[in-house]
């Protein structure tokens, strides 16, 4: 998935859709039902992360937190990669995550 958001960025100078947190930070303070659905997305976003972890052995607090660092981790990125105008941000994070994964 990461190296898919740094081909896009690389070949058509944006991440495909944006991050939700463009969307939080601006919607949120103005609209409860966005930030709603926004956090409801996180979590969803982090449900998946989980339970592809606890499925590869990792104990249901272990995925719980790396689910929520990655969660974190690619948004921050994403949204430092489209400051920056440079995919390095996401190349940083992909590589140190498996990193991580291979360490807990």
């Amino acid at each position: 998935m990461i190296n898919k958001l740094i081909h896009n960025l690389e070949s058509e100078g944006t991440i495909t859709g944006y991050t939700f947190s463009s969307i939080v930070s601006e919607m949120a303070t103005v609209s409860e039902p966005v930030r709603e659905a926004c956090s409801a997305l996180y979590e969803y976003i982090q449900q998946i992360y989980y339970l592809k972890l606890e499925n590869e052995g990792f104990s249901q607090e272990s995925a719980s937190a790396i689910a929520l660092l990655m969660t974190a981790s690619i948004e921050g990125a994403m949204m430092l990669c489209l400051t920056q105008k440079s995919s390095q941000p996401l190349k940083t994070i992909g590589t140190l995550l498996p990193s991580i994964l291979k360490t807990v």
